[in-house]
């Protein structure tokens, strides 16, 4: 995600770059004909130009518009996993504060450690490449910022520090390692219960918040499994292009209008026009996939790290990691 209030201008010439040259040489090529060799028939009425500019504004707000909504959702969902881990985490060591013993602070423990590697390894799991953007250029520019390893290597580094060994050693045997991990938060507090160490009203209370855990995994992985509909994107994305390439030809005409001398304006004006277009292309383009380990992810490595200074500190912990800080304008 990026977090400065202004876009660095190198971060803006990057992604339009290709867009400007290619309108500017376009321009240029349509004005030197029309000028210099008089191809009169070059120029299109504007009318039709400019319905098609109309009906690509409307379809790139559309498309842009359920992108953000994508967007906003994961980013609610990881809203909810924070107050859900903080929640279960304060509730159960509320309740086993005056029943403290030796046990009960390491099942407790552990049930909070755990709580910190879940945070993880769904982090871990939603960032896996997909398919449809494994090549795609925001993708590649956040490889290229911060260095990534395979989510077996990660996966087993975060259970092997968070988690007991024997336990780390089972769930990397899982398909899906937050699913499981959430199930064994639930035996864990079943387990506290036939203890006697919550009652059956705080075990309740306690599995709703595990569920609730459930739930905003499976919102988040709809989000991941189910791709911003390629036949919006794509196509969003044509029609652009096709404007781009035919606003130079209706341009010409209209500054054609106003004397011979004027027809030169076709070149900036094609190429801020385009520029626009193609940028609130962009937009959209950039935010349809919130988990794709883009520029314009959710941060979710930095709230998993604030989850875990959060449940650490309730411990008594002192010796907490940092949060994470941003990364020339970039927080992941």
């Amino acid at each position: 995600m990026y977090v400065k209030r202004l876009l660095d201008p190198s971060v803006i010439w990057y992604f339009s770059w290709r867009t400007v040259l290619f309108s500017g040489v376009l321009s240029s090529v349509v004005y030197g004909l029309f000028h210099f060799l008089e191809f009169r028939f070059l120029a299109i009425p504007f009318l039709p130009i400019a319905t098609i500019g109309t009906a690509v504004a409307f379809y790139v707000g559309f498309k842009n518009n359920s992108a953000y909504d994508r967007l906003w959702e994961a980013r609610k969902i990881w809203g909810e996993i924070v107050n859900i881990s903080r929640a279960a985490s304060s509730y159960l060591l509320a309740i086993v504060q005056e029943r403290r013993n030796e046990d009960t602070r390491e099942k407790t423990k552990t049930f909070i450690y755990r709580q910190i590697a879940y945070v993880h390894l769904l982090l871990l799991q939603l960032r896996k490449r997909s398919v449809w953007d494994d090549t795609h250029i925001y993708t590649k520019i956040s490889t290229e910022c911060f260095s990534t390893k395979p989510f077996e290597e990660e996966a087993e580094n975060q259970l092997r520090r968070l988690c007991p060994s024997e336990e780390a050693t089972s769930l990397l045997s899982k398909k899906n390692i937050p699913k499981e991990m959430i199930y064994q938060q639930m035996c864990t507090l079943t387990a506290l219960k036939e203890a006697n160490l919550i009652d059956a009203y705080e075990h309740s209370d306690l599995m709703r918040l595990c569920n609730d855990l459930y739930a905003q995994q499976g919102k988040a992985e709809r989000i991941k499994s189910f791709p911003f509909p390629r036949q919006y994107a794509y196509f969003s994305e044509v029609f652009v292009s096709l404007f781009i390439v035919l606003l130079p030809f209706g341009l010409i005409g209209e500054f054609a209008k106003l004397s011979e001398s004027a027809t030169w304006l076709t070149i900036p004006f094609s190429i801020l026009i385009s520029w626009i277009f193609d940028t609130m292309e962009k937009v959209g383009d950039t935010s349809e996939n919130p988990f794709e380990n883009s520029l314009n992810d959710v941060p979710m490595a930095a709230i998993s790290r604030n989850i875990e200074i959060d449940l650490r500190e309730l411990l008594g912990e002192s010796e907490l990691p940092e949060p994470l800080q941003a990364t020339e304008g970039y927080l992941m």
